[in-house]
């Protein structure tokens, strides 16, 4: 699909956010600028977080309380800063993977393929122009 506006990229997240079951993973492949970080905004914001979502480019995590029936947490995690699937291993990433209440969003994911479940929504996203981006959402598994 193509989306002609940040606005248009919350909604998208917004309207998958509805469909997940509980215990999701979201893998988020594009280059930078792509629209990943504002995907995830869109996400939060339909899951009623009020806070600011900030990417978390310098701390690998951020996690977020859910009031939600499916979803315990959010939690957000960017790989991009990561040097290699070991200290991905040692950041916790694989308890919370295996978590069964909460909603994970990676960006950056191939950095660790090999760790990831294999029920996945892989999400990629390709910038157009300054606006447009275009976003597919297959599920694997």
């Amino acid at each position: 699909m193509i989306s002609k506006s940040e606005r248009e990229t919350k909604k998208i997240a917004a309207d998958l956010v509805k469909k997940l079951p509980g215990s999701s993973v979201l893998t988020l492949y594009g280059k930078l600028g792509s629209g990943k970080t504002t995907f995830v905004h869109g996400l939060a914001q339909s899951l009623g977080i009020k806070e600011r979502i900030l990417s978390p480019t310098f701390v690998l995590l951020r996690s977020y309380s859910l009031d939600d029936p499916r979803f315990a947490h959010l939690h957000h995690f960017d790989l991009y800063r990561m040097e290699n699937e070991e200290a991905a291993k040692t950041s916790g990433i694989e308890e919370i993977l295996k978590e069964n209440t909460s909603l994970v969003v990676i960006e950056w994911p191939e950095k660790i393929e090999s760790l990831l479940p294999g029920n996945v929504i892989k999400i990629k996203f390709r910038k157009i122009d300054d606006a447009k981006r275009e976003i597919e959402i297959k599920s694997v598994g």
